[in-house]
């Protein structure tokens, strides 16, 4: 696929933070390329560094870590939204995160000096960046709470109201892993 193509989801997802002017467009194009990836590929493994960002245009992907042997699943993203691992990405240093493809997902893939080149040219993409951070920090912040301070029942609600999208695709237990709960327990809340 042309990257001119590709990328329209992309710059129609920064549009709605930040007006996007011909030139800015023309660099995203020339800054980003389109991967398309089977199911189950991984996009980043731990002891390394995250040097990319990517935008989804479709499909499904988990982040998750390895604690004692077992898969604790972190985050899911999907079409219309941002994956990276956040702390290897922005600190430059190796984590422990995996990020693995639930589906066969097209993404826009860019790195992390292009972007930085890009916010340094472009003010206004330094601005659209510090509101994206923003909102997926208020995102977090909301999921966390909810882990602290809801039951299974709230827990399995809120993730329901807030990714709508993802739900019917997620494989149960990975699901469960992400809410905090057993697989029993998430099936005893869906059966309620």
């Amino acid at each position: 696929m042309p990257p001119a193509y590709s990328i329209e989801n992309l710059i129609a997802h920064i549009s709605d933070f930040i007006s996007v002017s011909r030139t800015l467009k023309d660099r995203l194009e020339n800054i980003s390329t389109i991967h398309v990836l089977p199911k189950n590929h991984f996009l980043h493994k731990p002891n390394k560094i995250c040097s990319h960002t990517y935008f989804i245009n479709s499909g499904l992907i988990r982040t998750y870590y390895l604690k004692d042997a077992k898969e604790i699943t972190d985050n899911f993203s999907a079409e219309n939204e941002w994956i990276t691992s956040i702390y290897s990405f922005l600190q430059n240093v190796p984590d422990c995160f995996h990020i693995q493809t639930l589906e066969e997902t097209e993404l826009v893939k860019i790195s992390l000096s292009d972007l930085e080149k890009c916010f340094e040219d472009f003010p206004e993409m330094e601005r659209f960046g510090r509101m994206l951070i923003s909102k997926y920090f208020l995102e977090q912040s909301e999921r966390i709470i909810s882990l602290q301070f809801n039951s299974a029942k709230e827990r399995y609600q809120f993730f329901e109201r807030s990714s709508k999208n993802k739900l019917s695709r997620v494989p149960l237990g990975m699901l469960a892993s992400h809410l905090g709960m057993t697989p029993e327990t998430l099936s005893r809340v869906r059966a309620s």
